[in-house]
């Protein structure tokens, strides 16, 4: 991005991507086993689980954050030509996590429609918080 893009687009464009980040990575997280949307309200009160329940908060969060950092990164730092490369490199990569997470989308097995929507817009709101949080102070810089 050009040193005139308007703050508005960077936050946008940190922020989207972030948020995909942290998405895939909590389907992908799901998928295996681990994500919160198999968590039920027993898993809270006996302490079974809970540290995988934890790490997988954690992994979205942390995915939330790095893919805000390395959107601002990429489009500030890598504008020279070979590095335009690298960065559609980078996209594309990003392209096929995201299409990968998005073929494993289903819920687990026993899970409720409304604990997985639950469970899937807190995952949304944590990523997104986490994303847009790196987007302003890396933005800022």
């Amino acid at each position: 991005m050009s040193p005139t893009t308007p703050h508005a687009l960077i936050y946008t464009t940190a922020l989207v991507c972030g948020l995909l980040l942290a998405l895939s990575v909590h389907i992908g997280l799901t998928a295996m086993g681990y994500g919160i949307a198999g968590a039920t309200p027993e898993t809270f009160l006996s302490g079974k689980n809970q540290i995988s329940l934890a790490l997988a908060w954690w992994a979205i969060g942390i995915a939330g954050c790095l893919g805000s950092l390395a959107a601002i990164y990429l489009s500030r730092r890598m504008n020279s030509l070979p590095l335009q490369i690298v960065r559609m490199t980078i996209a594309a990569a990003f392209f096929c996590v995201l299409t990968v997470a998005g073929h494993q989308t289903a819920a687990p097995a026993g899970s409720g429609a409304a604990m997985n929507v639950i469970t899937n817009l807190a995952a949304m709101a944590l990523g997104g918080f986490m994303a847009f949080f790196a987007a302003y102070f890396a933005a800022r810089r």
